[in-house]
C-alpha cells in the first residue's frame, strides 16, 4: 500500500509540474517535449501504483495490464528524451525525427500492451510482486537506457559547439539530470533486481523519472547564469561549519568529560550545551570569513548600496552623474556604464556614461518604443541578455532590445521607472574581467533599485539640464522646481471643512511638507512631517517620498500596510540616516472623521467646541526609518470631530522655536494662541500663529515649520 500512494504522490507531483512548465515557461518545441515527458512519466506511475494495488488485490489481469503500461509510457520517454537531444535548447522543429520517434513508440507500445513479448505474467506471491519476464524485456529495457545515455552523449558533444554560455549552462543541468536520471531508474528496475534479487527496488524505478523531470524542467526554464563561486562558497562554508561544530566541540566536550563524568547529570548536559554554543559561534565567524574570502571582490553588492547611500545630492548634477557612475563601474566591474534620463520631449537622454567613445547619434532611447512598452507590461525593470536570447516571452521584442544592447556594448538593461512612466535607464557594459552577468548581478541589481531610482528622480525632476544652467543658480532653479512639486497637491473644497496650512523653511530649501490626495469627494489621505536632513538633500527625498506614496496609494487599500511600504522605502532607498516625523491621516469629512498614526508628530491638538481646554491626542509616535519592519510599533487611531472643533497640527519646527535668550516656544504658547484665535477662520489662525512665533523668536527660524489647521463646519 506504501508503494502505491508513493507512485500516486509522483504521479500528481509530475502531472502539475509538468502543466506548471507548460504554461509558466516559454511556449516552444522544448517546452512541449518537456511537458510530454513528463506526462509520460505521471503515468508511467500511476500505472505503477495501480498495478501494485492490483496485484495486492490479486487481480492478476489488472496488475499485468498496469505494469505494461508503465512499460509503454517509460519508453515514450526514451524517445522523447532522444529528440529533446537534438532540439534543446535552440528552437528546432525536427519534423522527421518527431515523425519517426511517434511511430516508433506506437510499435513499442503495442508489443508490451498486447503481447507476451515484454511481461507474460505478474503475481504477489510472499508479500512481493513475482514478474514473468518475456524474451523482449531484456532488450527492451537496456536498449531504452541505452538510448538515454546516447541522448546525454549527443547533447554533450552539441554543447562544445555553443558559444552563449546560458545555452552551456541550461545545457549542462539538462546533461547531468539526463545521467542521473537514466542511472537511478535502471538501477532500481532492472539492475538491482534481475542481477541481485532486490525486487523490492522496482516500484521505486520513477525516483530517478521524477528527478529527470524536475531537472529538465529548470535547465529550460533558467535565463540567468548561476555563480559557480557563489554556490562553492556556501558549500564550503557549510561544510566547515559542520567540521568545527562536529568535530571540534565533540573533542571538546569529550575531553570534559573526563572530568565532569561524575558530577549530576543536568550539569553534565548544561556544559554539553554551553561547548556547543561557544563553539557554535567561532565557527560562524568562520564561516562568514571563509566565505567572504571565497567571493573575494565578487560580492560587492553591500558596498555598491553603502556608496550609492552616501551620494551627495547637494554637489550639483555633474558631480552626482560622476560619482554614481563611479560607484557602479568600480563595484560591478562593468567595462562601460551609460546613463540616460528623460527629457522634457519625453526621450531617454544620454546623461552620463564611463565611455568616450559613444556616438552622437547614439546618445538617446525613445521612451515610447514596442520594446520597452512590452517591458511595462511584463512589469519588467531589470533584463540581463542571456534572458532576451532564452526567454521565449522576449521573443517578440527580442531583435529591438538585442539591438539597443548592442549598440552600447552592453550585457543588461535597467528601466527607472516611476510607476508606468520611465524617468531612466541604465546600459552596463560586459565585465571587464571577460565574465557574464550573473543571477547574482541580477539579485544585487534588484537590491540596489531603490537608490538607482532615487538618483535618477533627482537626475530629472530636481537638476534637469535644460534649467540647472550654472552652479550659481542651480539652488534657485531646484527652489523653484521642489516648490512646484511641493503644490501640486489636491485641495481640499468640503462644505463640513474649513482648511488652511502653510510651509515656512529655514532656507531656501527644506525638507517639510504637507501633501492631501483625493480619494473620494469626502474621503483624503493627508500626509504631513519633517524628512530629515537640511537644503537639497532632505528636499529631494521629501519630493521623493510624496511620489512615492501616491504610488503605493494605487498598489494598496489597507491603511496600515501603506504606513508599513513607505517605512521601508524610506529604510533601504532613501539616503541613509534619511528619516519622517509626522503623521499620515485619513480624513472622512462627510463624517466628520480621521484615521490616523502618528509617525513622531509632536503635535496635534484638538479644541473642542464644548472645552475651552485644548487636548493633544497624537499618542505615542514612531518615527519612520529606523527599524526596517514598523508594523509592530504603529497602530491606527480614531478621532470623532463635531462642527466647531478644531484640529490643529504642527511639526517640531515650531514648539522648538527659541527667542534670542533661548526660550523654546513651547507648546504652552501654542494651547494659547489656539484658544484667542478660536472664532477666527483656519487662515487667520495659522497667519496669527506664524506672527506670534515670529514675534517671539525675534529673528530667522533654524528649522522649518510647517502648520495645518482644520475647523469642522
Amino acid at each position: 500500500m506504501i508503494i502505491s500512494i508513493l507512485n500516486y504522490a509522483l504521479f500528481a507531483v509530475l502531472l502539475i509540474y509538468g502543466f506548471r512548465v507548460r504554461f509558466r515557461s516559454a511556449e516552444n518545441l522544448n517546452t512541449q517535449l518537456i511537458f510530454y515527458y513528463t506526462v509520460a512519466a505521471a503515468i508511467a506511475a500511476l500505472g505503477l501504483g495501480i498495478g501494485y494495488s492490483s496485484a495486492l488485490s490479486r487481480y492478476s489481469g489488472a496488475a499485468l495490464f498496469f505494469i505494461r503500461l508503465t512499460a509503454s509510457a517509460v519508453a515514450g520517454t526514451h524517445i522523447l528524451v532522444f529528440m529533446l537531444a537534438f532540439s534543446f535548447p535552440y528552437e528546432r522543429n525536427l519534423r522527421i525525427i518527431r515523425t519517426i520517434g511517434m511511430f516508433a513508440w506506437a510499435a513499442v507500445a503495442v508489443v508490451i500492451l498486447f503481447s507476451d513479448l515484454y511481461e507474460a505474467q505478474v503475481t504477489w506471491e510472499a508479500g512481493e510482486l513475482v514478474h514473468v519476464r518475456g524474451p523482449l524485456f531484456i532488450p527492451v529495457v537496456v536498449g531504452g537506457f541505452a538510448l538515454g545515455i546516447l541522448s546525454g552523449i549527443i547533447l554533450s558533444i552539441r554543447r562544445l559547439f555553443f558559444k552563449s554560455q546560458i545555452y552551456k549552462l541550461q545545457t549542462l543541468l539538462v546533461i547531468v539530470g539526463l545521467f542521473s536520471g537514466y542511472i537511478i531508474t535502471f538501477a532500481l528496475a532492472v539492475f538491482l533486481p534481475v542481477q541481485f534479487g532486490l525486487v523490492w527496488t522496482y516500484p521505486f524505478m520513477m525516483l530517478g523519472g521524477t528527478l529527470l523531470a524536475l531537472t529538465l524542467g529548470y535547465g529550460v526554464s533558467i535565463t540567468r547564469l548561476i555563480d559557480i563561486r557563489s554556490v562553492v562558497s556556501s558549500l564550503s562554508s557549510f561544510i566547515l561549519y559542520s567540521l568545527v561544530v562536529g568535530v571540534i566541540s565533540g573533542s571538546i566536550y569529550a575531553l570534559l568529560y573526563l572530568f565532569i563524568r561524575d558530577l549530576p547529570f543536568f550539569i553534565v548536559v548544561l556544559v554539553g550545551v554551553a561547548v556547543f554554543f561557544v563553539v557554535d559561534i567561532i565557527s560562524g565567524r568562520l564561516r562568514s570569513q571563509f566565505k567572504s574570502l571565497l567571493q573575494g571582490q565578487g560580492a560587492y553588492a553591500e558596498r555598491l548600496e553603502t556608496g550609492l547611500s552616501q551620494l551627495d545630492y547637494s554637489k550639483g548634477r555633474d558631480a552626482v552623474i560622476s560619482e554614481f557612475i563611479e560607484q557602479l563601474q568600480k563595484n560591478m566591474g562593468c567595462s562601460s556604464i551609460h546613463l540616460f534620463i528623460e527629457n522634457d520631449e519625453e526621450q531617454l537622454v544620454l546623461a552620463g556614461s564611463s565611455s568616450k567613445a559613444i556616438n552622437s547619434n547614439n546618445n538617446s532611447i525613445p521612451r515610447k518604443s514596442p520594446a520597452i512598452d512590452h517591458l511595462l507590461n511584463e512589469d519588467v525593470s531589470i533584463l540581463i541578455k542571456t534572458e532576451i536570447i532564452t526567454n521565449y516571452d522576449y521573443h517578440t521584442v527580442k531583435d529591438e532590445l538585442l539591438k539597443l544592447l548592442d549598440t552600447y556594448n552592453s550585457d543588461a538593461l535597467v528601466l527607472l521607472r516611476d510607476g508606468r512612466s520611465v524617468i531612466g535607464a541604465l546600459l552596463l557594459g560586459a565585465k571587464s574581467n571577460g565574465a557574464e552577468f550573473l543571477d547574482y548581478d541580477y539579485d544585487s541589481l534588484r537590491r540596489i533599485y531603490g537608490k538607482l531610482f532615487v538618483t535618477a528622480y533627482y537626475l530629472k525632476n530636481i537638476a534637469q539640464e535644460s534649467l540647472v544652467m550654472t552652479v550659481d543658480r542651480e539652488l534657485e532653479f531646484s527652489e523653484q522646481i521642489i516648490q512646484s512639486l511641493q503644490e501640486n497637491m489636491d485641495r481640499i473644497e468640503h462644505p463640513h471643512a474649513d482648511i488652511s496650512f502653510m510651509t515656512r523653511s529655514a532656507r531656501k530649501l527644506g525638507g517639510d511638507f504637507i501633501d492631501f490626495i483625493r480619494l473620494t469627494k469626502d474621503r483624503y489621505i493627508c500626509v504631513m512631517g519633517d524628512v530629515s536632513g537640511k537644503g537639497l538633500n532632505a528636499s529631494m527625498s521629501m519630493v521623493i517620498l510624496k511620489s512615492i506614496i501616491r504610488t503605493y496609494l494605487k498598489e494598496t487599500k489597507d491603511f496600515k500596510t501603506l504606513i508599513v511600504r513607505v517605512n521601508s522605502f524610506i529604510k533601504e532607498y532613501l539616503p541613509r540616516g534619511t528619516f519622517f516625523a509626522g503623521f499620515i491621516g485619513l480624513f472622512d469629512f462627510n463624517e466628520r472623521s480621521l484615521y490616523y498614526i502618528n509617525c513622531g508628530i509632536p503635535t496635534m491638538l484638538l479644541l473642542s467646541s464644548a472645552y475651552n481646554n485644548p487636548v493633544e491626542i497624537q499618542g505615542a509616535g514612531k518615527v519612520l526609518g529606523f527599524v526596517k519592519d514598523i508594523a509592530p510599533y504603529i497602530n491606527v487611531r480614531k478621532a470623532g470631530f463635531k462642527a466647531g472643533d478644531i484640529l490643529l497640527v504642527t511639526t517640531d519646527g515650531l514648539i522648538d522655536a527659541e527667542s534670542v535668550r533661548g526660550v523654546r516656544f513651547g507648546k504652552e504658547r501654542l494651547q494659547a494662541s489656539l484658544l484667542e484665535n478660536r472664532s477666527l477662520s483656519a487662515e487667520r489662525i495659522v497667519r496669527f500663529l506664524n506672527e506670534d512665533v515670529t514675534e517671539f523668536i525675534s529673528q530667522e527660524i533654524n528649522d522649518d515649520i510647517t502648520i495645518l489647521t482644520i475647523k469642522f463646519i
